[in-house]
């Protein structure tokens, strides 16, 4: 631990994040879940770990794993529903299979493998027919990805940002009656900038019923700015808006690959047909995920710490001429002095892992968790 401190330290100008008084922040450079000496922010990952009621709720469901994880599945969709205030008719046993089973076809909430699953599922039921998906760049590249695998009849829109965030003027002028699809990371991803409630309903505004607005608010729950807020009241009173939200990020279980979204019935449904529905659901999974809604406390936690990390960089990394960009995720995207390739290369050297911005075809930029 202590070396890796002082490798950060050395390399970026960075300071230990000035929460060594807090008991809840252990290893606070290394983080929890990599081997010592290295320090992993390279995938935005929390560096405080699952809920410590995650942990022994998924330990207890490993027990039970020769079972099919029908009703840890459907708690866990009756917490998202109560979470966003939804209502959820399910029976609270399995005796009832029938009117189990209408429940989950009345809901607005789909499960998926991550948040991964649910854009790929997006991109195949609004691209099959063909048609313009219309994404910002750079952003979160699932959509394009599953566009380049799968699905060659799409057109992408590439609309460059502005001013490191997204141009959502740009963009509903790029909408054409062959729009199927408009992709909004709020916050974006690798930026870390985010777009107001307000612009993101005027957008939605723009679409006709073609066409789809989705949301990935992945880092929603680290944005500090007012204005920034969940598009969930829009996919809930609008048939053309769908959010995606993942336990990967603030809730600290990427490992455990649990995502959703919610939306209109007709979009759930649209979607759903192109997930592996509930057989990609495990236990372990379901019950963490559950148990981690319930745990408050980590929660803030896992957010105080990200949004004072990023502070602390937002204040260090100018003293090195490296020229950060304001950031609402938790993570940094910051501009080098030129090609950042040697710097990655010298800090991965040391045990330091940052993203070079060559993933996004932007090599003057790093990202840092």
């Amino acid at each position: 631990m202590d070396r890796s401190r002082r490798i950060f330290l050395g390399a970026m100008g960075a300071t230990a994040y000035g929460l060594q008084s807090r008991a809840w922040a252990k290893e606070l450079v290394q983080g929890i879940g990599v081997p010592t000496g290295v320090v992993q922010i390279l995938y935005n990952e929390n560096p405080l770990g699952p809920s410590p009621r995650a942990i022994q709720a998924a330990t207890t469901a490993l027990a039970g794993t020769n079972r099919y994880p029908m009703m840890e599945t459907v708690g866990l969709i009756r917490q998202l529903h109560n979470l966003h205030q939804l209502p959820f008719a399910a029976p609270q046993d399995a005796g009832n299979l029938g009117a189990l089973f209408a429940a989950l076809a009345q809901s607005q909430i789909l499960l998926g493998v991550g948040s991964t699953e649910l854009l790929r599922a997006v991109a195949l039921a609004y691209g099959m027919a063909g048609g313009e998906f219309v994404e910002a760049t750079p952003a979160y590249g699932e959509i394009g990805s599953a566009v380049e695998d799968m699905l060659p009849q799409v057109k992408r829109v590439l609309v460059p940002l502005l001013d490191y965030r997204h141009d959502l003027s740009a963009m509903a002028r790029a909408i054409t009656p062959q729009t199927r699809l408009v992709v909004v990371t709020n916050p974006n991803n690798p930026t870390g900038t985010a777009v107001s409630h307000s612009d993101l309903t005027r957008l939605a505004d723009r679409l006709g019923p073609q066409a789809l607005l989705l949301v990935d608010e992945a880092y929603l729950d680290f944005a500090t700015d007012p204005g920034v807020k969940s598009a969930v009241d829009l996919a809930l009173s609008r048939p053309n808006v769908l959010v995606t939200r993942t336990f990967s990020k603030v809730h600290g279980l990427a490992g455990l690959r649990v995502g959703y979204a919610v939306g209109s019935l007709p979009v759930i449904r649209k979607v759903r047909a192109f997930t592996m529905g509930l057989i990609a659901s495990n236990s372990p999974a379901m019950a963490a995920a559950t148990a981690a809604l319930k745990d408050q406390a980590h929660l803030d936690n896992s957010r105080q710490l990200a949004i004072q990390a990023r502070a602390q960089l937002m204040l260090q990394l100018p003293k090195f001429g490296i020229t950060p960009v304001p950031s609402q995720a938790n993570f940094v995207w910051a501009k080098t002095q030129g090609d950042c390739t040697a710097l990655v290369k010298r800090l991965s050297e040391q045990g330091v892992l940052i993203a070079g911005g060559q993933r996004w075809d932007v090599p003057n930029h790093i990202r840092i968790s």
